[in-house]
């Protein structure tokens, strides 16, 4: 080979070189936005690693939630995706187990995650021993009411059914519906079932129910639907929300038309501040759900929101950077502190917010924790899950045949 030859291959030896030591340091990420206030705290996140981290190039793609989370597994399959947005429960497990996701790098949890995070976020990113997701954010489910309509009449935040049943009755003869429930994609429903399913029976019996341990046609589950039915019967919720998204009915709360919803503390980062010199925001307050019986302990709902690294992901170095960035920075702080969730940094202070102090409050009482049913339970009973419970809220309000179609989609989903 004459000198030549030799310093031309050497040349094209280390452009090879350098392309695929570019190519390495590529980040694509995927992300679910459930609101503008989500877009922007996770956008300013991405450009300052960026920023501190300008070797790596980043393509960012975001979807909005429906769109999501019903495209998340057919993406997994056919993109290159390095870190993406995911849920925490069986969701979790189902695409772990399917081998659609990779789990965290050994050296980086047992360096820095554990360190990082508090240890039920982490631990619940954990199937088969290992863990597959570092925790982003996490929030409860409560009623969020308006103070000034409580004031008037004269009512307190219900710690009781009792008390709660009550509420809803002065509500209604004020002639302001007491709730409402936006439950066109089928999940803010389950949400009424999650609770007085934990209310009435525990959150032992509420999990082996949901993993099919337990089956719907049990005595128990029919005492939900009857406890549920009989809210329905009173109407003491507002006519036709059922139809509506899940933020449709937030303006009949603005407006005063209703006077409290359930919903889960990620609705907190939409309230308005100020509407026609109504201070909307800070009129708003927050309750838990109240107590059924002093015989079950108080369980809440407390999804958690997460990063994965998908199977399909090519650039892992740059994706354990950028986890790394997020567990040993105070970003993740910052980003819940924008959007009204709890940082699972175990670094995080005390919120001055006072939604988030009370979604804190209410999570440090709490017996144990849910994740939601639709990412707790199998995943073919959540689709005829949602559309019983959709059907359900109709007149007649037939628990018979929601508990029948729930039932059927059970079977289905535990079938070999």
């Amino acid at each position: 080979m004459n000198r030549k030859i030799g310093l031309q291959l050497a040349s094209l030896f280390l452009a090879l070189n350098a392309c695929a030591a570019f190519a390495a340091e590529e980040l694509s990420l995927l992300f679910m936005a459930s609101s503008g206030q989500q877009r922007t705290a996770w956008v300013d996140i991405v450009s300052r690693f960026n920023k501190e981290n300008p070797d790596i190039t980043i393509k960012h793609s975001e979807y909005a939630q429906e769109d999501y989370k019903q495209n998340f597994e057919q993406r997994l399959v056919k993109e290159k995706i390095d870190v993406a947005f995911w849920f925490a429960g069986e969701r979790l497990r189902f695409l772990a187990e399917k081998k659609l996701l990779a789990p965290l790098d050994n050296s980086f949890v047992r360096s820095t995650a554990k360190s990082s995070f508090t240890k039920a976020t982490l631990d619940a990113g954990l199937s088969g021993g290992k863990y597959y997701a570092l925790p982003l954010s996490y929030y409860p489910w409560g009623f969020f009411y308006r103070k000034s309509v409580f004031q008037k009449l004269g009512l307190t935040p219900p710690q009781t059914w009792q008390e709660f049943l009550k509420v809803c009755e002065v509500l209604k003869a004020a002639k302001i519906a007491p709730t409402a429930v936006g439950a066109q994609a089928g999940w803010p429903a389950a949400a009424w079932f999650d609770y007085l399913n934990l209310r009435l029976n525990g959150l032992v019996f509420h999990q082996k129910l949901l993993r099919g341990e337990v089956a719907f046609t049990d005595a128990k589950v029919s005492k939900v639907f009857e406890e549920w039915k009989a809210l329905l019967d009173k109407g003491y919720f507002l006519p036709g929300s059922t139809e509506m998204d899940w933020d449709g009915v937030l303006p009949y709360l603005y407006r005063k038309q209703v006077g409290m919803v359930l919903m889960g503390g990620f609705a907190a980062a939409k309230f308005p501040s100020d509407i026609a010199g109504d201070k909307i925001a800070d009129d708003i307050g927050f309750f838990p759900f109240p107590r059924h019986s002093n015989q079950v302990p108080v369980y809440e709902d407390s999804p958690l929101d997460v990063l994965v690294l998908p199977a399909s992901g090519v650039n892992r170095a740059a994706a354990h950077r950028f986890l790394k960035y997020l567990a040993k920075s105070t970003e993740l702080n910052q980003y819940n502190e924008l959007i009204r969730q709890i940082s699972p940094l175990v670094n995080a202070p005390p919120s001055q917010d006072r939604f988030l102090s009370s979604f804190k409050a209410t999570l440090d009482k709490a017996a144990g924790i849910s994740f939601f049913f639709d990412r707790d339970a199998k995943q073919g009973l959540v689709s005829p899950t949602f559309d019983a419970l959709k059907r359900f809220l109709v007149p007649p309000y037939d628990t018979a045949a929601a508990i029948k179609t729930i039932a059927e989609g059970a079977r289905a989903a535990n079938a070999p």
